[in-house]
Protein backbone atom coordinates (compact mmCIF):
# COMPACT_ATOMS: atom_id res chain seq x y z
CA UNK A 1 0.00 0.00 0.00
CA UNK A 2 1.42 3.61 -0.79
CA UNK A 3 0.61 5.97 1.24
CA UNK A 4 1.04 9.62 1.97
CA UNK A 5 0.77 11.50 4.93
CA UNK A 6 0.25 15.37 4.94
CA UNK A 7 1.74 17.00 8.14
CA UNK A 8 3.95 13.79 8.53
CA UNK A 9 6.26 15.18 10.52
CA UNK A 10 3.32 16.37 13.18
CA UNK A 11 2.49 14.78 16.36
CA UNK A 12 -0.65 12.48 14.90
CA UNK A 13 0.98 12.56 11.13
CA UNK A 14 3.97 10.94 12.72
CA UNK A 15 2.46 7.92 14.64
CA UNK A 16 -0.38 7.50 12.05
CA UNK A 17 3.24 7.36 9.82
CA UNK A 18 4.72 4.67 12.60
CA UNK A 19 1.70 2.66 12.63
CA UNK A 20 1.70 2.26 8.49
CA UNK A 21 5.50 1.57 8.66
CA UNK A 22 4.28 -0.87 11.05
CA UNK A 23 2.46 -2.85 8.65
CA UNK A 24 4.77 -2.89 5.94
CA UNK A 25 3.53 0.26 4.11
CA UNK A 26 5.09 2.18 1.26
CA UNK A 27 5.38 5.90 3.15
CA UNK A 28 6.13 9.11 2.35
CA UNK A 29 5.93 11.83 4.35
CA UNK A 30 4.32 15.68 2.80
CA UNK A 31 5.81 18.24 5.40
CA UNK A 32 6.13 22.23 4.60
CA UNK A 33 8.82 21.84 7.15
CA UNK A 34 10.01 18.48 5.83
CA UNK A 35 13.37 17.64 7.25
CA UNK A 36 15.43 14.21 6.15
CA UNK A 37 17.36 13.85 9.27
CA UNK A 38 14.51 14.70 11.45
CA UNK A 39 12.59 11.82 9.46
CA UNK A 40 15.27 9.91 9.83
CA UNK A 41 15.79 9.99 13.53
CA UNK A 42 12.28 9.60 14.41
CA UNK A 43 11.03 6.66 11.36
CA UNK A 44 14.66 4.84 10.75
CA UNK A 45 17.21 5.58 8.26
CA UNK A 46 15.28 5.59 4.79
CA UNK A 47 12.10 4.46 5.68
CA UNK A 48 10.19 6.65 4.47
CA UNK A 49 9.98 9.55 1.51
CA UNK A 50 10.21 12.84 2.83
CA UNK A 51 8.85 15.34 0.36
CA UNK A 52 9.19 19.12 1.47
CA UNK A 53 5.83 21.27 0.18
CA UNK A 54 3.25 23.20 0.65
CA UNK A 55 -0.46 21.90 0.97
CA UNK A 56 -1.44 25.26 -0.96
CA UNK A 57 0.53 24.47 -3.69
CA UNK A 58 -1.19 22.22 -6.20
CA UNK A 59 1.68 21.14 -8.48
CA UNK A 60 3.65 20.18 -5.40
CA UNK A 61 0.50 18.13 -3.85
CA UNK A 62 0.24 16.33 -6.89
CA UNK A 63 3.86 15.59 -7.90
CA UNK A 64 3.74 14.12 -4.03
CA UNK A 65 0.25 11.92 -4.72
CA UNK A 66 0.75 10.43 -8.01
CA UNK A 67 0.25 6.68 -7.93
CA UNK A 68 -0.87 6.40 -4.37
CA UNK A 69 -3.20 4.41 -2.85
CA UNK A 70 -4.63 6.82 0.06
CA UNK A 71 -3.33 9.91 1.35
CA UNK A 72 -3.79 10.82 5.11
CA UNK A 73 -4.48 14.81 5.47
CA UNK A 74 -3.13 15.97 9.00
CA UNK A 75 -1.57 19.08 8.20
CA UNK A 76 -3.42 22.32 9.28
CA UNK A 77 -3.47 25.16 12.15
CA UNK A 78 -4.00 24.12 15.70
CA UNK A 79 -5.23 26.36 18.42
CA UNK A 80 -8.26 27.58 20.59
CA UNK A 81 -8.34 30.86 21.50
CA UNK A 82 -5.38 31.20 19.36
CA UNK A 83 -6.89 31.18 16.24
CA UNK A 84 -9.04 33.97 17.23
CA UNK A 85 -6.73 36.00 16.82
CA UNK A 86 -5.92 35.41 13.51
CA UNK A 87 -8.92 34.39 11.79
CA UNK A 88 -7.69 34.74 8.04
CA UNK A 89 -4.97 32.61 8.48
CA UNK A 90 -7.19 29.63 10.16
CA UNK A 91 -9.79 29.68 7.47
CA UNK A 92 -6.68 29.11 4.70
CA UNK A 93 -4.73 26.75 6.47
CA UNK A 94 -7.42 25.02 7.15
CA UNK A 95 -10.12 25.04 4.79
CA UNK A 96 -8.45 26.20 1.38
CA UNK A 97 -5.50 23.89 3.13
CA UNK A 98 -8.24 20.67 2.88
CA UNK A 99 -9.50 21.64 -0.19
CA UNK A 100 -6.47 21.86 -2.22
CA UNK A 101 -5.47 18.39 -0.56
CA UNK A 102 -9.09 17.18 -1.79
CA UNK A 103 -8.87 18.51 -5.47
CA UNK A 104 -5.61 17.35 -5.52
CA UNK A 105 -6.18 13.75 -4.52
CA UNK A 106 -9.21 13.94 -7.12
CA UNK A 107 -6.86 14.91 -10.28
CA UNK A 108 -4.33 11.92 -9.44
CA UNK A 109 -7.24 9.41 -9.01
CA UNK A 110 -5.98 8.84 -5.46
CA UNK A 111 -9.55 6.54 -4.30
CA UNK A 112 -9.25 7.80 -0.66
CA UNK A 113 -8.02 10.68 1.44
CA UNK A 114 -8.89 10.64 5.07
CA UNK A 115 -9.63 13.87 6.72
CA UNK A 116 -9.56 14.30 10.55
CA UNK A 117 -12.25 16.66 12.32
CA UNK A 118 -13.23 17.60 15.85
CA UNK A 119 -15.94 17.96 18.09
CA UNK A 120 -18.23 20.13 17.60
CA UNK A 121 -19.16 21.27 20.96
CA UNK A 122 -17.72 25.33 20.87
CA UNK A 123 -17.88 28.15 19.09
CA UNK A 124 -14.29 29.30 17.76
CA UNK A 125 -12.21 29.44 14.71
CA UNK A 126 -10.40 26.43 15.17
CA UNK A 127 -13.59 24.43 15.46
CA UNK A 128 -15.80 26.86 12.62
CA UNK A 129 -12.89 25.34 10.39
CA UNK A 130 -12.48 22.17 11.18
CA UNK A 131 -16.13 21.31 10.67
CA UNK A 132 -16.15 23.71 7.32
CA UNK A 133 -13.44 21.68 6.15
CA UNK A 134 -15.34 18.11 7.24
CA UNK A 135 -18.23 19.61 4.90
CA UNK A 136 -16.09 19.92 1.74
CA UNK A 137 -15.02 16.74 2.48
CA UNK A 138 -18.52 15.10 2.32
CA UNK A 139 -19.17 17.24 -0.67
CA UNK A 140 -16.14 16.14 -2.51
CA UNK A 141 -17.11 12.31 -1.58
CA UNK A 142 -21.10 12.91 -2.86
CA UNK A 143 -18.78 13.01 -6.89
CA UNK A 144 -18.94 9.56 -5.85
CA UNK A 145 -14.76 9.96 -7.68
CA UNK A 146 -12.91 9.79 -4.39
CA UNK A 147 -13.86 8.67 -0.36
CA UNK A 148 -12.83 11.36 2.30
CA UNK A 149 -14.27 9.56 5.42
CA UNK A 150 -13.74 11.93 8.93
CA UNK A 151 -13.34 10.74 11.93
CA UNK A 152 -13.81 13.45 15.17
CA UNK A 153 -10.55 12.69 17.31
CA UNK A 154 -11.18 13.91 20.82
CA UNK A 155 -8.51 14.69 23.53
CA UNK A 156 -4.92 12.87 21.70
CA UNK A 157 -2.11 12.31 23.61
CA UNK A 158 0.57 10.82 23.35
CA UNK A 159 4.74 10.97 23.03
CA UNK A 160 5.75 13.39 20.46
CA UNK A 161 2.87 16.25 21.51
CA UNK A 162 4.22 19.35 20.89
CA UNK A 163 5.24 21.59 23.97
CA UNK A 164 4.17 24.72 22.42
CA UNK A 165 3.13 27.29 21.68
CA UNK A 166 -0.44 25.71 20.91
CA UNK A 167 -1.22 25.17 24.94
CA UNK A 168 -2.44 21.39 25.25
CA UNK A 169 -3.37 19.63 28.40
CA UNK A 170 -0.99 16.53 28.85
CA UNK A 171 2.10 18.54 27.70
CA UNK A 172 0.71 21.99 29.60
CA UNK A 173 0.58 19.66 32.93
CA UNK A 174 3.52 17.57 32.27
CA UNK A 175 6.00 20.89 31.57
CA UNK A 176 4.69 22.73 34.61
CA UNK A 177 4.99 19.65 37.20
CA UNK A 178 8.35 19.06 36.26
CA UNK A 179 9.75 22.76 36.28
CA UNK A 180 7.54 23.35 39.67
CA UNK A 181 5.46 25.86 38.75
CA UNK A 182 1.56 25.88 39.49
CA UNK A 183 -0.92 23.15 37.25
CA UNK A 184 -3.16 25.77 35.84
CA UNK A 185 -6.80 23.90 35.10
CA UNK A 186 -9.24 26.14 33.16
CA UNK A 187 -12.78 26.67 35.19
CA UNK A 188 -13.57 24.80 37.74
CA UNK A 189 -11.56 21.28 36.44
CA UNK A 190 -14.78 19.63 36.30
CA UNK A 191 -15.28 19.39 32.95
CA UNK A 192 -14.78 16.19 31.42
CA UNK A 193 -12.32 14.72 28.19
CA UNK A 194 -12.44 11.79 26.48
CA UNK A 195 -8.44 10.90 26.55
CA UNK A 196 -6.96 9.03 23.25
CA UNK A 197 -3.49 7.25 23.41
CA UNK A 198 -1.90 8.74 20.11
CA UNK A 199 -0.90 5.44 19.02
CA UNK A 200 -4.07 3.86 19.32
CA UNK A 201 -5.50 7.04 17.03
CA UNK A 202 -3.54 6.29 14.63
CA UNK A 203 -4.04 2.49 14.65
CA UNK A 204 -7.70 2.56 14.41
CA UNK A 205 -7.72 5.62 11.63
CA UNK A 206 -5.62 3.04 9.63
CA UNK A 207 -8.33 0.77 10.25
CA UNK A 208 -10.88 3.13 9.65
CA UNK A 209 -10.10 4.44 6.10
CA UNK A 210 -9.16 1.01 4.75
CA UNK A 211 -12.69 0.01 6.25
CA UNK A 212 -14.26 1.59 2.72
CA UNK A 213 -16.79 3.51 5.37
CA UNK A 214 -17.99 6.41 2.91
CA UNK A 215 -20.38 7.87 5.41
CA UNK A 216 -20.66 10.86 7.28
CA UNK A 217 -17.76 11.58 10.14
CA UNK A 218 -17.95 9.25 13.26
CA UNK A 219 -16.46 9.75 16.97
CA UNK A 220 -12.88 8.72 17.68
CA UNK A 221 -12.28 8.49 21.54
CA UNK A 222 -12.15 6.05 23.85
CA UNK A 223 -15.66 6.62 24.88
CA UNK A 224 -14.54 7.36 28.95
CA UNK A 225 -15.00 10.70 29.99
CA UNK A 226 -12.62 12.18 32.11
CA UNK A 227 -12.74 15.83 34.42
CA UNK A 228 -9.36 17.52 34.10
CA UNK A 229 -8.70 17.49 37.50
CA UNK A 230 -8.88 13.90 37.57
CA UNK A 231 -5.86 14.08 34.88
CA UNK A 232 -4.08 17.21 36.91
CA UNK A 233 -3.60 15.09 39.72
CA UNK A 234 -2.60 12.07 37.72
CA UNK A 235 0.08 13.81 36.63
CA UNK A 236 0.77 15.23 40.16
CA UNK A 237 1.16 11.16 41.02
CA UNK A 238 3.25 10.28 38.59
CA UNK A 239 6.20 13.08 39.41
CA UNK A 240 5.65 12.19 42.81
CA UNK A 241 4.54 15.63 44.50
CA UNK A 242 2.00 17.96 45.31
CA UNK A 243 2.03 20.93 43.21
CA UNK A 244 -0.47 23.54 43.94
CA UNK A 245 -3.23 23.86 41.13
CA UNK A 246 -4.54 26.97 40.27
CA UNK A 247 -7.77 27.84 38.09
CA UNK A 248 -7.89 30.16 35.56
CA UNK A 249 -10.93 31.18 33.68
CA UNK A 250 -11.83 29.84 30.57
CA UNK A 251 -10.59 30.08 27.21
CA UNK A 252 -12.34 32.23 24.76
CA UNK A 253 -14.76 29.85 22.71
CA UNK A 254 -15.08 27.30 25.69
CA UNK A 255 -17.65 27.34 27.58
CA UNK A 256 -17.88 25.70 31.33
CA UNK A 257 -19.11 22.40 32.73
CA UNK A 258 -18.66 20.88 29.11
CA UNK A 259 -19.25 17.19 29.07
CA UNK A 260 -17.11 15.76 26.53
CA UNK A 261 -17.23 11.74 25.74
CA UNK A 262 -17.18 9.57 22.02
CA UNK A 263 -19.72 7.74 21.02
CA UNK A 264 -17.85 4.92 19.94
CA UNK A 265 -21.07 3.11 18.14
CA UNK A 266 -20.60 4.21 14.36
CA UNK A 267 -17.09 3.27 14.78
CA UNK A 268 -17.25 -0.31 16.43
CA UNK A 269 -20.18 -0.72 13.87
CA UNK A 270 -17.50 0.20 10.97
CA UNK A 271 -14.30 -1.66 12.19
CA UNK A 272 -15.86 -4.10 14.79
CA UNK A 273 -14.69 -4.61 18.15
CA UNK A 274 -12.14 -1.60 19.51
CA UNK A 275 -9.50 -1.84 21.68
CA UNK A 276 -7.70 0.79 23.70
CA UNK A 277 -4.38 0.93 25.71
CA UNK A 278 -4.86 1.25 29.34
CA UNK A 279 -4.75 5.52 30.51
CA UNK A 280 -2.11 4.84 33.44
CA UNK A 281 0.12 2.69 30.77
CA UNK A 282 -0.37 5.28 28.51
CA UNK A 283 0.59 8.17 30.65
CA UNK A 284 3.35 6.59 31.90
CA UNK A 285 4.69 6.12 28.52
CA UNK A 286 4.02 9.57 27.86
CA UNK A 287 5.08 11.16 30.86
CA UNK A 288 8.14 9.26 30.25
CA UNK A 289 9.06 10.65 27.10
CA UNK A 290 8.61 14.56 28.14
CA UNK A 291 10.91 13.68 31.11
CA UNK A 292 13.78 12.74 28.54
CA UNK A 293 13.22 16.21 27.09
CA UNK A 294 16.61 18.29 26.72
CA UNK A 295 16.71 20.93 29.95
CA UNK A 296 16.90 23.77 27.10
CA UNK A 297 13.18 22.73 25.77
CA UNK A 298 11.43 22.30 28.81
CA UNK A 299 12.92 26.08 30.02
CA UNK A 300 11.77 27.11 27.16
CA UNK A 301 8.17 25.68 27.57
CA UNK A 302 8.27 26.71 30.96
CA UNK A 303 9.12 30.32 29.62
CA UNK A 304 6.20 30.73 27.10
CA UNK A 305 3.81 29.18 29.45
CA UNK A 306 4.86 31.81 32.48
CA UNK A 307 4.44 34.65 29.72
CA UNK A 308 1.48 33.58 28.17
Amino acid sequence: MRAIVVGGQGFLGSTIVTDLLRRGDDVTVFDLKADVEECDETFGIGAVRVVKGDILDPGALRGAFEGADEVYHLAGMLGTSELDDDVQAAIVGNVCGAVSVFEAALACGVPAVFYPSKPNVWRNTYTITKYAAEQFAELYAETGAIRIPSLRYFNAYGPRQSLGPIRKLVPTLAVQAMCGMPLTVYGDGLQTVDMIFADDLARLTVDFLRSEHAGPAVDLGRGVPMSVLEIARAIQGWFGHRSKIVHLPMRRGETPDTHLVADLGGLAATIGPLAFTDFDASLDATLRWYSARPAAQLTAAASALGAA
